[in-house]
């Protein structure tokens, strides 16, 4: 008897939103579109934290910048013996790289120069590296520019002359958040293109044997070199995290608009039923409904509203992500090139991330429903009926 007492007024609920389908639909839509904008957000962000965890696993431990009237410098090779003097350094190597503007493409690509392949850990689809005017270039990169393997690629180094290069290899896709702009060239030519003297670098990646020393090194080689910058791993994630955060709550105040509508949206159902809804209370009341069976009813109406806006919400922010490559974040959160890479995130989500979703949006929006309807069930029926 008590089930099917619970299924009538189930059916009751579902007849009660079908009556008002344009509302309801409104409703939901506005919801979903928080959800979805939010559950987007939160999917990316998760993502790109992964990411870049894998990206900076294959960082140096430590690294080492000069630093002249506050501002990055270039590093006198000489640094290096004095780093390798610090015991728990296993080694240290000078790093040349630097950015160009390719006004062709308006775009800005990364240049590495590297003494062999075995410091820049990334996988090559195809093609090699050798010679001393061969490159590799990433994928995206090769693309916009419709390059192939034995292609030659002109750039402009820094005395305005065009040096020609030789297009060795291709990145492979698997490693395009990291590659999507690069170029690497062997590191005498990167020196030469980006006029930086014999016995400079612009900073030097030092390796540590014991992990558990890492602290202690960075502050011996800030000791022994105090004009310089020393950067950990660790405190290069802080600072990864912070933009990415940063660039998030940048995106989710444009989204100021969505957020205030489903206040209003929230704020207009927790302000009290309409005369039409005290009426119909009322009437069943009068009928021989019991309060708690008002509130079922109610209830029942809020959680298939919001169920369904959440899930849907969820579903297509996931879709949009994960699957589209988040077309409407991307531009935000990954920065200022024109070359976005055409990767596919790894799918992180969260049980926390759904619940503070869940929490954020339902809850509120269950709140407003059931409060008024409460309080419009404890009145005379009387009263009700007539609206008052």
């Amino acid at each position: 008897m008590s089930f099917e007492k619970h299924r009538n007024i189930l059916d009751y609920s579902v007849n009660f939103l079908l009556r008002r389908k344009g509302k309801n639909l409104a409703t939901i839509l506005v919801f979903t579109l928080v959800v979805f904008m939010l559950a987007s957000v939160v999917m990316m962000m998760n993502s790109l934290n992964h990411e870049a965890r894998e990206t900076l696993s294959l960082a140096p431990d430590i690294t080492v910048q000069k630093i002249i009237a506050g501002r990055q410098g270039l590093v006198p090779l000489e640094y290096i013996s004095t780093i390798q003097s610090i015991r728990g350094v296993s080694r240290a190597e000078p790093r040349v790289w630097g950015y160009y503007y390719d006004a062709d493409e308006d775009a800005t690509y990364t240049i590495i120069g590297v003494q062999s392949l075995e410091s820049l850990p990334l996988a090559i689809s195809e093609g090699g590296f050798s010679g001393e005017s061969a490159v590799l270039v990433g994928e995206a990169l090769a693309r916009a520019k419709r390059l192939n393997v034995g292609d030659k690629l002109l750039l402009r180094d820094h005395r305005g002359e065009y040096v020609k290069f030789v297009v060795a290899g291709v990145f492979s896709s698997s490693s395009a958040l990291q590659s999507a702009d690069l170029i690497v060239m062997p590191q005498d030519k990167a020196r030469d293109f980006f006029g930086i003297p014999s016995g400079y670098s612009n900073d030097i990646a030092v390796y540590v044997a014991n992990p558990a020393e890492l602290p202690n090194i960075a502050i011996k080689i800030a000791q022994k070199l105090p004009d310089t910058r020393v950067l950990t791993r660790e405190q290069i994630r802080e600072t990864y995290d912070a933009i990415f955060g940063w660039r998030s709550g940048v995106f989710l105040a444009s989204l100021l608009g969505a957020l205030l509508a489903f206040a209003i949206l929230v704020w207009d159902r927790a302000s009290g039923l309409t005369a039409e809804e005290k009426r119909e209370i009322g009437i069943l009341k009068a009928l021989g409904w019991s309060t708690g069976d008002v509130l079922e009813m109610r209830t029942f109406e809020g959680v298939v509203l919001a169920l369904n806006s959440y899930l849907l919400g969820v579903i297509l922010a996931y879709l949009h992500v994960f699957y589209l490559g988040a077309p409407l974040l991307k531009p935000v959160l990954l920065g200022w090139s024109t070359l976005y890479p055409s990767f596919e995130l790894m799918p992180v989500v969260t049980l926390e991330d759904l619940l503070l979703i869940f929490f954020i949006s339902v809850v509120p929006f269950l709140a407003a429903v059931v409060v008024p309807s409460w309080r419009a069930s404890t009145i005379d029926p009387d009263e009700a009926m007539r609206g008052i």
